[in-house]
């Protein structure tokens, strides 16, 4: 076939490639759904609440266990006299002796500790007059279906202290929800493992106005097992919301609210685990893209080769890590850095399909300049390749971190 010709087969098909890439990402983009407000929401509100993470680092590592924003000098004044002038209030106490069996797939994880709660003579009437104790108005909101007993499971009887005030200790068991997560920056992770306890408010008199958890923030803690081996503790945190629903639950008048009490523990993962787990063997097979153009010219099959077994390569690598994160509707950074994996490979392959071409024209040309103009621009092409890999790979990595939305 001519070269002429040749040549205009190659920019059809050129064309035809990019038009339809371009009507792939207008069809995408189309079919995407866009993700819905969330209905609910948890407001910080004015009791105190303590985190012992660092403020320096929270600010450093754009990471905080607050699920709020905090409240205004105005509307701080504001729930400070409502706490004050509740009906009941219940002071929460919570120390987790064990966390274990993290599951990022669901996402969740398996904890049991102590939780105490201490409440007045007016609390005390009410679960008096209904014949109940108060594990049975009290729940763990984000428990998962399990083998293990469901709620707070009491430690002996309520008992009056000398202040007149009424003392639980509960321990409980079992699987909990994950609701925080900075999946968008894997495999640098950082979760929040939550408990979330709220009142169980059968008869509506259990609402905001009326019953308020205040965090014990002297006595909680964390115990001595309550690490998960293969992550760092961050640190832990406990803080009362308020838990605005949006419903009324079909009893009329306004959407409904609750005091919920929020008690996490943050947990990271080690950067360099991350980098030699996950990054290491990410470089060492991109390595052999760089180096593809160092193959010998005559040993075309080598070449073309090399970015196929790459490309297979790749897609068992991000396969693998892929099995440990949940069904996202985003790329994590991780993913992102594959795509860039993804384009410089079928460049690679692109690349050496042409100049293979090339050098079979090289062959069948006499000798004189214009041999060896095309010998110099195909050695030229080989020298550049692994500095133009190493430069396109280090912006595009560097642009898919800097677009990386804040931690919330």
């Amino acid at each position: 076939m001519p070269l002429r010709r040749t040549k205009r087969w190659n920019l059809m098909a050129a064309v035809a490639l990019l038009l339809a890439a371009m009507l792939a990402v207008s069809g995408i983009s189309q079919l995407d759904l866009q993700r819905g407000a969330d209905a609910d929401r948890l407001q910080l509100s004015a009791l105190p609440h303590r985190s012992s993470i660092r403020l320096e680092q929270q600010r450093r590592d754009g990471w905080s266990s607050l699920r709020s924003d905090r409240l205004s000098e105005r509307e701080l004044q504001q729930d400070a006299e409502n706490a004050a002038a509740a009906t009941y209030r219940v002071t929460v106490g919570v120390y987790a002796t064990n966390t274990y069996d993290l599951d990022l797939s669901v996402p969740s994880f398996a904890s049991n500790g102590y939780i105490w709660l201490r409440w007045k003579e007016p609390l005390q009437r009410y679960l008096e007059e209904q014949q109940l104790g108060l594990e049975d108005r009290v729940i763990l909101l984000n428990q998962l279906l399990s083998d293990a007993d469901p709620g707070l499971q009491p430690i002996g009887d309520p008992e009056r202290l000398d202040d007149g005030s009424y003392y639980q200790l509960f321990s409980y068991l079992g699987r909990f929800y994950i609701d925080r997560a900075s999946f968008r920056r894997f495999p640098f992770t950082t979760v929040s493992l939550p408990l979330v306890l709220e009142a169980d408010d059968v008869d509506g008199v259990f609402e905001y106005a009326n019953l308020r958890f205040v965090p014990d923030v002297k006595n909680s803690g964390v115990g001595l097992f309550s690490g998960i081996i293969g992550w760092l503790k961050r640190g832990w945190s406990i803080a009362e919301y308020r838990h605005q629903y949006a419903t009324n639950f079909g009893l009329g008048g306004p959407a409904a609210a609750y005091s919920t009490l929020v008690y996490d523990i943050a947990f990271g993962t080690s950067s360099w685990s991350a980098f030699w787990r996950l990054i290491l063997p990410l470089l060492v097979v991109m390595a052999m893209v760089l180096l593809v153009f160092k193959v010998r010219p005559d040993e075309q099959d080598a070449r073309a080769g090399i970015p196929v077994t790459v490309l297979l390569t790749l897609v068992f690598l991000q396969q693998t890590y892929r099995d440990e994160l949940p069904q996202l509707p985003f790329l994590t950074f991780l993913d992102q850095v594959y795509v860039v994996a993804y384009v410089v490979t079928l460049l690679a392959f692109v690349l050496v399909i042409w100049i293979g071409r090339r050098y079979n024209e090289l062959e069948a040309m006499p000798e004189g300049p214009q041999r060896q103009a095309l010998a110099h621009r195909l050695h030229t092409l080989d020298e550049l390749w692994p500095l133009s890999v190493v430069g396109f790979t280090t912006v595009s990595v560097v642009l898919c971190w800097l677009t990386l939305p804040p931690l919330s």
